[in-house]
């Protein structure tokens, strides 16, 4: 009986023990633990989950043409159609905004014995296209031959500086505006006769997309011309894209351009000028050579916004004057050919 009674009390010590780990088993089950963030699921894209291999997507290539047409091109910064660098339009169509602008120029035309010929190297004392303002420095040298009739010097020169200042400051308003202090003489002695300021001051008023009315003044400080007024017109209708007519006094000029880099044109010139000169006999004077100029052209743009144009001119009303010999020379009609590049 003893025995019996011991066994009954160990299997209530078991089942008691088995309850009490049971139930903190169940316990710690229920508590909360920190639990890591999921790392991230690839997944693969569907054309692999497809069993498509992968491949980076390409682009198409597309040819692009060599020549595109301007025609429709319309209103860029005020111009109507054109072709455009990083750095200049020449449009077809343009307005008149410019009086002035930088050239270098190489001209020959040509005269011996009782003619006069001419060799012209210049470079004029204006900024390039699309500077509003700032200094700038002019040079020219003329290479004489003939006349048998007037003992001239061999060379001209021409040092010039200049400053010019141009701007639209509304669309109705632009303005051109240049002072320039010059040396002219052949400097085989005093050059003090030779110094001269030519200036122009310009307004233009832009009335409409075709037409734009220019007036102004330009100081040449010449002997023959001391001012000369500057007026007229500028047309560049959008509906004629390729013809620009700027009809302004005393440089006029009609253009028509044959493609977007080319254009031919026809304009007008006064040529010549006023330098201090030495006679012989040591004897000072001052001599003006006076021409009017017709010019045929044919206008190319480069690189950079450079253009460069091929001139062929008719040359007429030459005479040559002196402030203490009198009269003048007159000489025949002649032609020129002229290289004319502009900034």
């Amino acid at each position: 009986m003893h025995h019996f009674h011991r066994s009954v009390s160990l299997a209530v010590r078991v089942a008691v023990a088995c309850l009490v780990i049971g139930t903190e088993w169940v316990h710690a089950q229920n508590l909360v633990y920190p639990v890591e963030a999921p790392l991230p699921v690839q997944v693969e894209p569907p054309y692999e989950q497809a069993g498509v291999p992968y491949q980076e997507e390409s682009v198409e290539e597309v040819e692009i043409p060599e020549n595109i047409d301007t025609s429709e091109l319309k209103t860029i910064d005020g111009f109507s159609g054109g072709f455009c660098t990083e750095e200049f339009c020449i449009p077809k169509s343009r307005r008149y905004t410019s009086y002035r602008q930088s050239e270098s120029i190489w001209s020959y035309l040509p005269g011996d014995g009782d003619q006069f010929g001419w060799l012209d190297f210049e470079d004029t004392p204006y900024i390039s296209r699309g500077e509003k303002s700032g200094w700038s420095v002019g040079m020219g040298l003329h290479l004489l031959s003939g006349p048998n009739a007037v003992p001239l010097p061999p060379r001209l020169w021409d040092f010039v500086l200049g400053y010019q200042m141009r701007n639209t400051i509304s669309d109705r308003f632009s303005y051109d505006l240049a002072a320039t202090l010059g040396v002219y003489s052949d400097f085989e002695d005093s050059a003090r006769d030779g110094i001269r300021f030519p200036a122009h001051a310009v307004g233009i008023l832009h009335m409409s997309d075709s037409w734009d009315w220019v007036g102004g003044v330009d100081y040449l400080d010449r002997d023959d011309y001391k001012i000369l007024p500057v007026a007229g017109f500028s047309w560049h209708s959008p509906d004629f894209p390729n013809w620009t007519m700027d009809l302004v006094f005393p440089r006029p000029r009609v253009d028509f351009a044959l493609s977007a880099t080319e254009r031919v044109y026809i304009g007008g010139l006064l040529g010549g000028g006023t330098w201090d000169i030495e006679m012989p006999g040591d004897v000072n004077d001052v001599m003006t050579y006076r021409d009017f100029r017709l010019l045929f052209g044919l206008e190319k743009l480069y690189d950079k916004g450079r253009l460069s144009g091929l001139e062929l001119g008719y040359v007429f009303g030459r005479q040559v004057d002196f402030r203490t010999l009198q009269p003048g020379v007159e000489f025949d009609d002649g032609f020129v050919i002229r290289w004319v590049s502009r900034h």
